[in-house]
């Protein structure tokens, strides 16, 4: 065979080579694509192609600052309610004075109890002397239900007496479920506060609101004798899906009796 046979056998050869070559880097290349569509990564990194990371929640911090905020907003209006019920009570006491002066006989007046701490029965759904203390925390709403502060009290005249309780509450305390049944009460219910000198208030349920948790105007006096109950629920009209939002207030109202 002479040279220039085997020049052109070779380069033959050569573009031969070529050719597979250049159409098995095309294969390799159209099989990665194809693997990469289907979500199969050759490269050895973790998770699928275009996989969406969940958006964080909310941590701890942020929902310990709304709390507060809540809890702020409830103090301020508190404050302003005592001013009202501290104007209100002036009003009485002058009363009195001026019953006393005409020698009318008074009204009686119940002795104002050093403690404030209170206990409330109500027997239409089983609750019977749940201690009812001074304030709305967790520390404070574990041991049973809380008194907000600044709202009236029952030995004053006029007063809406404000106490807000969990429905699930903490598993082996008092607060445990304690107003799960508060949606059962209706209207004519009985509920009997008594303060720590045993002086005992009696009243009858008269109204139930539902509230956002921005409407504070429901803690304020209504110039009545009465006690409000609040608690939360899910939305507006559902009562008995335990949680997890408790979008919405649940207040029950009763007017004093006795």
């Amino acid at each position: 065979m002479g040279d220039g046979q085997r020049f052109l056998k070779n380069r033959g050869r050569v573009r031969l080579y070529g050719f597979i070559a250049i159409a098995f880097l095309a294969f390799l290349g159209a099989l990665i694509l194809g693997m990469s569509v289907l979500g199969i990564n050759l490269l050895g990194t973790d998770g699928l192609v275009g996989r969406v990371v969940a958006p964080a929640t909310p941590d701890s911090a942020e929902q310990a600052q709304r709390a507060a905020q809540e809890e702020a907003a409830y103090v301020a209006r508190a404050k302003q309610a005592a001013a009202e019920q501290a104007a209100k009570n002036a009003v009485a006491a002058e009363r009195h004075a001026s019953d006393r002066r005409a020698g009318d006989k008074p009204v009686p007046i119940p002795v104002v109890p050093a403690d404030t701490t209170m206990y409330l029965t109500i027997p239409a759904i089983g609750l019977t002397d749940i201690p009812v203390l001074e304030g709305t925390s967790e520390g404070i709403l574990s041991q049973g239900v809380g008194h907000v502060a600044g709202t009236g009290f029952p030995w004053v005249e006029g007063s809406n007496t404000y106490i807000a309780g969990h429905r699930l509450g903490y598993p082996g305390t008092i607060s445990d479920h304690v107003f799960w049944q508060l949606p059962s009460l209706g209207a004519g219910d009985e509920i009997i506060l008594e303060d720590s000198l045993g002086q005992s208030y009696k009243y009858q349920v008269s109204e139930i609101l539902e509230v956002s948790p921005t409407d504070l105007s429901v803690t304020g006096s209504t110039g009545r004798d009465m006690v409000s109950l609040q608690t939360c629920i899910e939305t507006y009209g559902d009562y008995w899906t335990p949680g997890p939002n408790w979008l919405t207030r649940y207040i029950v109202r009763a007017d004093r009796v006795g």
